[in-house]
């Protein structure tokens, strides 16, 4: 009987370590758009590895240990990262976290912004139209200068977000940002 049970515990138990080492992994380099956009990473981490990137004091490297030695790489040099399922894209030496990839493509970085008796950390919206374009403040003037070849869109966000603000509006049911769903909407 326990011989039974052992030989059903096992394989649960090697699925269960399996799939943690899975998550625990999830880090790696984007080297090029590329890369990116075939979901390749470079340089994954395993185990031990680590990778690290500065963002102090405008440092403008990433740090990846792997088998014991360091590789440094000039955020320049790189399209992003990928750490715990999430992915990162560097422009002018900033990373910024991807919130939404397909059509109207949404990011957002923490800045210290002056409130109260001191800085605070907030979440900053940004958007580009492309994964080589510029990323700019997520902005209603913005989003017309970009967008002014199709006003359907643009006529659009003029009419249903009054100020910038509302423009990161996430739709939890739908599970997108609604800005993104009005560009696939009316962009066309």
């Amino acid at each position: 009987m326990k011989a039974l049970k052992l030989m059903i515990l096992v394989p649960f138990m090697a699925f269960f370590i399996q799939n943690a080492a899975a998550n625990g992994q999830g880090a790696g380099l984007y080297l090029t758009l590329q890369d990116y956009m075939n979901h390749k990473l470079s340089y994954t981490t395993v185990g031990n590895d680590k990778l690290k990137v500065s963002s102090l004091f405008g440092s403008s490297t990433v740090v990846l240990t792997h088998d014991g030695k360091k590789q440094v790489f000039e955020k320049s040099e790189i399209f992003g990262y990928s750490k715990d399922g999430q992915d990162y894209r560097f422009f002018n030496n900033v990373e910024y976290r991807i919130l939404s990839a397909k059509g109207l493509l949404i990011y957002s970085h923490s800045t210290l912004v002056q409130q109260g008796k001191g800085p605070k950390p907030t979440e900053q919206y940004y958007f580009s139209s492309g994964l080589s374009d510029p990323i700019q403040p997520l902005t209603i003037a913005n989003i017309k200068d970009v967008y002014a070849k199709h006003p359907k869109f643009t006529y659009a966000v003029e009419s249903l977000f009054k100020n910038d603000g509302d423009l990161a509006a996430y739709d939890s049911y739908n599970k997108q940002y609604k800005i993104a769903w009005l560009y696939s909407q009316n962009a066309k």
